[in-house]
């Protein structure tokens, strides 16, 4: 699963995946988000300490990690899955150089939900490439 979310915690994206090749169901998916935004708190701290935009590992629920990623404008991202680092690390790079194009847009309102077609597809895209090969 895959979030984005503003500096007040509010939700900009959200975008499902399977992870171990597994499609979740309604449960799993509650308990993901719920994972997710349990590990804010310790995103917040892991974001006074470091200097990065990539934060690593964040925390780890069951099978699955939870990443961190913090653009210059203080959105972040918070990715779970089962993948190595270095292909989230590519991954958050990637969604953020297309957030920016986003975030571009004279049409997009700055604090409202993502919902151009183009950025879902091309992170339906990145998510196919980096995090389930």
């Amino acid at each position: 699963m895959f979030l984005i979310l503003t500096q007040e915690d509010n939700p900009l994206y959200e975008k499902r995946f399977q992870l171990k090749k597994q499609t979740l169901n309604s449960q799993q998916i509650l308990n993901a988000q719920f994972a997710l935004h349990s590990s804010l708190d310790i995103f917040d701290e892991k974001l006074k300490t470091s200097k990065e935009l990539f934060l690593k590992e964040i925390e780890q629920k069951q099978d699955y990690k939870i990443y961190g990623y913090v653009t210059s404008s203080g959105l972040r991202f918070l990715v779970m899955t089962d993948q190595d680092e270095e292909k989230v690390k590519g991954f958050c790079q990637q969604a953020h150089e297309q957030l920016i194009k986003v975030l571009m847009n004279p049409l997009y309102q700055i604090g409202q939900p993502i919902v151009s077609f183009y950025f879902d597809y091309y992170i339906s895209q990145l998510i196919q490439n980096k995090l389930n090969p």
